[in-house]
């Protein structure tokens, strides 16, 4: 899970990285004595990159001018998301540098990167301009050594703060279990000190609730982490990826609902939601069925559910139980649903369905279930259109 930039740096300034003064705003809270400037920067929190190539950051010339920018950028949408606070900092003056840390998976290890050419466009020519790129174990000491390497590197009048703060940032990379720690840009200042722009932080969402201060961190800003929240108190995943989205999924297995939501996409369809229900944890109950139920009668635009679960140790017959008690138990969720159940029960479940819920559509066949969600979003969209 990547964190808002605004986190991000504060857990950086916890590790002894500098930042530039700034504040948070939410929609409605008025700014208040702001630190340094004019100018500020004016930057959306959103989980997401291309912020400024979407005109989510904005420079800010005047206090007047202020609170228009910080609405105009709630008001946007950046690769589906919206912003709901804005970090509002001092503008900082310096050279841009780069540095991050990484999990490198395919290397078998972390790895480490350092230019002296940071800024937007760092990945166009990451590889002309990249003063030192190294994988090193997974461990204090050989993470250290390699932050020793890197800094002899930078340029002379930095190599002591970048050593300092490259030891920094890989101890709170290490302290708290992160995938990536990245600072771009990173403003090598006049005097030789450094100054943390952007943070990228990704956690690693399985070691969160073990971690004091990530989890406080999440929860204390739960509006602003709804997925993450949501799957620290439910134990499954479902995260909305198109708040206008069509189709909602009600889905088991990450990779298997990552392809059917890519699928979908591909074929012009608009998913509400990805979700993970973990069949093997319902457990002979249909609550989790029945949150998942609510929340999608609750999306402003959801017009068919699509329900995809292959089986292995579930048994579906059990699951398509589960689901029709959790129809039975929300008599006021309409949405029309069409149901792929493939693997251990399926016959059964079929049967089952077509005696107590046969207003599902049941269809084995994945093409065309999809088909099926194609037409009936057409049929639902010319009826629109007549009306």
């Amino acid at each position: 899970m990547l964190l808002l930039e605004n986190d991000g740096k504060s857990l950086l300034r916890k590790y002894g990285i500098a930042t530039p003064a700034g504040m948070l705003l939410r929609a409605g809270q008025a700014p208040a004595a702001m630190a340094g400037g004019p100018p500020w920067i004016a930057k959306a929190q959103v989980a997401a990159g291309g912020r400024g190539k979407a005109g989510g950051i904005k420079i800010v010339q005047g206090i007047d001018a202020l609170q228009p920018s910080v609405d105009a950028i709630l008001e946007l949408s950046i690769k589906g998301c919206h912003p709901r606070a804005v970090l509002v900092e001092e503008c900082v003056a310096g050279q841009e540098h780069y540095l991050a840390l990484m999990v490198d998976a395919g290397a078998g290890g972390i790895r480490l990167m350092y230019s002296d050419q940071g800024g937007i466009d760092i990945e166009s020519h990451a590889k002309s301009c990249m003063r030192f790129n190294e994988v090193a174990a997974l461990s204090p000491a050989a993470i250290d050594a390699m932050t020793r390497r890197a800094a002899l590197a930078a340029p002379a009048a930095h190599r002591n703060a970048l050593l300092r703060l490259g030891q920094c940032l890989a101890t709170l990379f290490l302290t708290h279990k992160l995938t990536l720690a990245e600072i771009n840009p990173l403003f090598a200042m006049p005097d030789g000190t450094f100054i943390a722009g952007d943070a990228k932080i990704a956690v690693d969402m399985n070691a969160v609730p073990t971690d004091e201060m990530l989890h406080s961190l999440i929860a204390n800003a739960r509006d602003l982490y709804p997925d993450a929240w949501l799957k620290l108190t439910e134990d499954f995943d479902f995260v909305e990826i198109e708040h206008q989205g069509t189709l909602g999924l009600i889905t088991t297995g990450a990779g298997l609902s990552m392809m059917l939501v890519d699928e979908l996409v591909a074929r012009g369809e608009r998913p509400f939601n990805f979700c993970d229900v973990r069949t093997g944890q319902l457990r002979g109950s249909p609550e989790r069925l029945i949150r998942i139920l609510d929340w999608l009668n609750a999306a402003p635009n959801v017009q068919m559910v699509l329900v995809n679960i292959f089986a292995g140790i579930t048994n579906l017959e059990e699951f398509a139980c589960l689901l029709a008690q959790a129809r039975e138990q929300r008599p006021g969720f309409k949405i029309p649903m069409i149901a792929r159940l493939v693997g251990n029960g399926a016959e059964a479940a079929q049967r089952l369905l077509a005696g107590i819920a046969p207003d599902i559509i049941v269809e084995p066949d994945l093409d065309r279930c999809m088909d099926l969600v194609g037409h009936a979003r057409r049929s639902t969209t010319d009826n629109r259109s007549n009306a």
